[in-house]
Parts: C-alpha cells; sequence; structure tokens
C-alpha cells in the first residue's frame, strides 16, 4: 500500500512539473525568440494552442518515466539517482519532442533548431530535478527517523550477522531495515543466537519464510569461501521479489548489476535482479508494449472472427484464464482462446499431446498457427508478460519439474513471453520429461538475454507460424 502512494505521489510531481516546464517553455519561446531574426514564427506554435500541448505533454512524460521503470522503485531513490535518472530521460524525451516539432516544421534554421532544443531540456531537465528532489528528500528525512522501512531478513554466519546488525545500527542510522529475524548457515546454529534477533528457519523453507513474514530486503553476509552457499541462497531466492544486499568480501562471486551508489550508503552492495542493464531493459519494455499494440490491432479482424466461431461451435468460454506463475514466483491469469472442449481438465491439470481428444477442431487449427495465444498480448500490456521469455507454468508442473531440475528456478528472474527460445528450439511439451529438455533451452537464453536474441527469437516465431508448424 505504501508503494502505490508514493507512486502516485511521484506521478504527480512529474505531471505538475512538466506542466509548469512546458508553459515556461511555450512563455520563453513567444516572448523572446520569436523576437530574434533568425526565428520564423511557424505552423506549430501558431496552430497548436498552449492549453491543448500544456495537457498532451505531460502525459508523454509520464509514459516516457513508466517505461524507463522510473516509478519501480519509488521509496529506494538516492538524490544521486534522481539527477542521473532525470537528465537521461529528459535527454531522450526532449530528442523525440524535438523529431516531431521538426516534422511539423516548427523551427526556422539551424539556429533556430539549437536555441529550442537547449532551451526545452534546460528547463525540463530544471524543474524536474526540483520538483523530484523535494520528494526524495522528504523520503530520505521519513526512512532516517523510522517512519518507513523495509521488513529485512539476514542470512549468513552468526558472527557476521551480529557484526553487520551492530554496525548498521551504530554507525547507519538511516539504513531503514526493520530486522524481522535471521537464517544462519552453521549446521551448529541451535546452540547460537543473535541478540535482538529469532531465527527463522532453514534454508529449505527461505521461499515460505520470505512470504510469510512479508520479507522485503534480504541480508546475505558471508565469508570469502562460502561461494557456494551464496549460490544455493541465489538459487532459491530467484522465486522471491526482494531487495538483495551483500557484504563486500562476496564481490568477486557477484553475476548482476551493482548498484554501486549503495556503496556510500553502508558496507553492502545492492544486487539487481535486472539481467538487463537499464538501457537495453528500457527498451525491451517499450518493444513489448509498442509490439503487443501493433499485434492485436493487425489480428483484430482475426480475432473477431475466432470469437465468433468459437462460439458457436462449442460449448464454454470463448476466452478461458488459467493461473500462471510470472516473475519472482507472482501468479497471474493468463489469457487465451478456448482450444478444448468445455471442462477439459475435469479430473485435474492435464498436459496437451499430439492427438489429444479434447482439442476441439477450431482448438487445432488455432494451436497449429498459435492463434490461441493472441490474448496473451493483453498480459504483455498488463506487463505480466513479455513479448520473448520462457513459456509460464502452472504451479502444479513447476513443483514437479524444480523437484527434478533447482535450477529452474533462474527462469523466474525474467517475466514469461509470449514466445521463447524453448518453444522455438523445442515445441509443445507433452510431459515432464519433456518440459525439462526444453527448459535447458529457456536457460541458454537468460544467460544471453539482449535485444538482438529476442530479434532473432521473434522472426522465427513468425516464420514457424506461416509455415503452419505450431511451436
Amino acid at each position: 500500500m505504501k508503494l502505490i502512494k508514493y507512486k502516485y505521489l511521484y506521478t504527480t510531481i512529474d505531471l505538475l512539473s512538466a506542466f509548469i516546464a512546458w508553459n515556461l517553455i511555450f512563455a520563453f519561446y513567444k516572448s523572446f525568440i520569436l523576437s530574434n531574426a533568425f526565428v520564423n514564427i511557424l505552423p506549430f506554435w501558431q496552430q497548436t494552442t498552449q492549453l491543448v500541448s500544456s495537457i498532451l505533454i505531460p502525459f508523454f512524460w509520464i509514459i516516457l518515466y513508466y517505461l524507463s521503470g522510473y516509478y519501480n522503485n519509488p521509496l529506494r531513490k538516492t538524490l544521486l539517482e534522481d539527477v542521473g535518472n532525470t537528465i537521461v530521460q529528459s535527454l531522450i524525451g526532449v530528442c523525440i519532442i524535438f523529431i516531431i516539432l521538426f516534422f511539423l516544421g516548427s523551427v526556422g534554421n539551424f539556429q533556430g533548431h539549437f536555441t529550442l532544443f537547449f532551451l526545452i531540456l534546460f528547463i525540463h531537465i530544471t524543474i524536474t530535478v526540483l520538483f523530484r528532489m523535494g520528494l526524495t528528500s522528504f523520503i530520505i528525512r521519513l526512512k532516517i527517523n523510522r517512519k518507513i522501512s523495509f521488513r529485512t531478513l539476514m542470512i549468513g554466519r552468526i558472527h557476521r550477522i551480529a557484526q553487520m546488525k551492530m554496525e548498521l545500527q551504530e554507525k547507519y542510522p538511516g539504513h531503514s531495515h526493520l530486522f524481522i529475524g535471521y537464517m544462519p548457515v552453521e549446521t551448529n546454529s541451535q546452540i547460537l543466537q543473535v541478540d535482538g534477533l529469532v531465527s527463522l528457519g532453514e534454508f529449505a523453507d527461505l521461499h515460505d519464510i520470505v512470504m510469510d513474514h512479508s520479507i522485503e530486503d534480504i541480508i546475505i553476509v558471508l565469508n570469502e569461501n562460502d561461494v557456494e552457499i551464496y549460490k544455493r541462497i541465489i538459487l532459491l531466492l530467484n522465486s522471491s521479489h526482494v531487495e538483495l544486499k551483500v557484504n563486500t568480501e562476496l564481490y568477486p562471486f557477484i553475476k548482476g548489476k551493482v548498484n554501486i551508489s549503495s556503496l556510500f550508503q553502508y558496507p553492502l552492495i545492492h544486487i539487481s535482479r535486472d539481467l538487463l542493464p537499464p538501457g537495453p531493459s528500457i527498451l525491451k519494455n517499450s518493444v513489448d508494449i509498442f509490439g503487443a499494440l501493433v499485434c492485436l490491432l493487425i489480428t483484430l479482424p482475426i480475432s473477431l472472427t475466432l470469437m465468433i466461431v468459437i462460439f458457436i461451435s462449442s460449448e464454454g468460454k470463448v476466452i478461458y484464464s488459467h493461473e500462471r506463475i510470472g516473475r519472482f514466483g507472482k501468479t497471474f491469469k493468463i489469457l487465451k482462446f478456448r482450444s478444448m472442449i468445455k471442462n477439459a481438465e475435469a479430473n485435474g491439470p492435464q498436459l496437451a499431446t499430439k492427438n489429444d481428444p479434447r482439442i476441439t477442431r477450431v482448438g487445432r487449427f488455432m494451436r497449429r498457427l498459435r492463434l490461441d495465444e493472441i490474448p496473451n498480448f493483453i498480459n504483455v500490456l498488463k506487463g505480466d508478460m513479455s513479448l520473448v521469455g520462457p513459456r509460464p507454468e502452472r504451479k502444479f508442473y513447476m513443483d514437479q519439474i524444480i523437484a527434478r531440475a533447482p535450477e529452474y528456478k533462474r527462469l523466474l528472474q525474467v517475466k514469461p513471453g509470449v514466445t521463447s527460445w524453448g518453444q522455438v528450439k523445442y515445441g509443445y511439451a507433452e510431459n515432464i520429461d519433456e518440459m525439462i529438455r526444453r527448459m535447458r533451452y529457456d536457460l541458454l537464453y537468460i544467460e544471453n538475454m539482449s535485444l538482438y536474441v529476442d530479434f532473432q527469437i521473434l522472426v522465427r516465431t513468425i516464420i514457424i507460424i506461416l509455415k503452419g508448424r505450431g511451436i
């Protein structure tokens, strides 16, 4: 609840700052720049009212900020990060606005181009930074005064846990951790204790402990030679959406993006859970949303036809939903056109087979061309899925896979996809053995994630669909 509250606050101040900045730009342009001989009064500024642009431009900025992931962690921002993010986002946004103004013929000559570009950039950055730093400073004060804190579990060697807890409390009062308990790695931990903390259980129950105690942060403190223990902990945490921090001695073993700014706050390294750097991650999210919208529009006539045919040809809902497991173990409802008879799983979950009698004639046609998965694009717009990523599984099957192949949990680090490398290379799986074999391809994908790889998978998917081979 507190997260949503502050997301709304950041969104509100960004709307307000963008509105003020644009009106200042508009006023400055009309009052000063248009009076110079090197800039002419041009169509955009003549025909577009200040009111219309003052409404459209702020919402453009909000969409850009959302796509960039700026609102993902509103309670964990620093002033330095705010300035850096604002400069990068503003540069991208102003370039987009300037390209639009250029094609509208809104600037007269090169000197006019140059002047207008830096006018928009300077004013927007200045106003936005001032507003954001005000709210971020307020939130930082709340954390220092313990009005905002994060439920924290400490994992590691007993003596290091006690040492780190004491150091944070004595030297870094604004650390914002609310210590809920600890999880020792020693086998004889029952005779050891940490003052002020209770032991919450064993490694095997880590995911359940995180969920039961609503853990938000996990601090791992181990020795330099505990690399295998560290790898085991990371594997167990792949299905949990928590902030992860480790002691500096573990730096040589860290895989993933390190948040360097955390080193200036306290002696812990913040590990990003994202497998892509910020730039490619923003671009991937943008491609997901744009691609999903385009696909839904292009396939709209097909979708309407399928809905009518499904409704006429067999009983049951036209679109059905299944609960699937998404990123970090979050459940969501995946949407599909119904390709099976009504109550196809009356006797429990069953994987579809090649000649499955439960599949309708229309369903067999849809599955061959993957038309049944068109509603997946709605899941992409909702943020549950990506265009490319491991296909999401039901918990019933996921538990069976993990029991035999624990490394499956690594797939939970990314959003599931409409298509995947496993789907392209292996296709539909009819049993757990085949699901595990398909999983190997998806593990290769997340280890080599890039926009180029996504593009290749999308192209190969389209080729397979056009050949009517299904996936």
